[in-house]
């Protein structure tokens, strides 16, 4: 399932010098794991880091990707939250690298 559009088109960051920062957070650590690998396969994104850690109930991930546009980390985050398991994620933080 994705709502991304195919990755030459949606990669206008190729230097990739802007990183940006996604958290999600879902029902269980796999959901989450399924949903990261996706949306990367989906967006083309290159992974820079991700982390995961119970709270409560649920899991909160945080990812950090490149080489992509901030409508596509908008995107990206969008098709996560769409994702089975995934409660909610969103685009927090961008860097741009000199």
């Amino acid at each position: 399932m994705s709502y991304l559009p195919s990755p030459p088109a949606f990669n206008s960051d190729h230097e990739g010098v802007t990183v940006h920062q996604l958290l999600l957070a879902a029902h269980d650590a796999p959901s989450a794991l399924e949903a990261v690998r996706q949306g990367l396969a989906d967006s083309g994104a290159e992974l820079c880091a991700l982390s995961m850690k119970p709270v409560g109930q649920i899991v909160e991930g945080s990812l950090r990707v490149r080489h992509l546009s901030d409508q596509a980390a908008r995107l990206l985050a969008r098709d996560l939250a769409a994702w089975p398991g995934v409660t909610s994620a969103s685009v927090e933080h961008q860097w741009v690298r000199p």
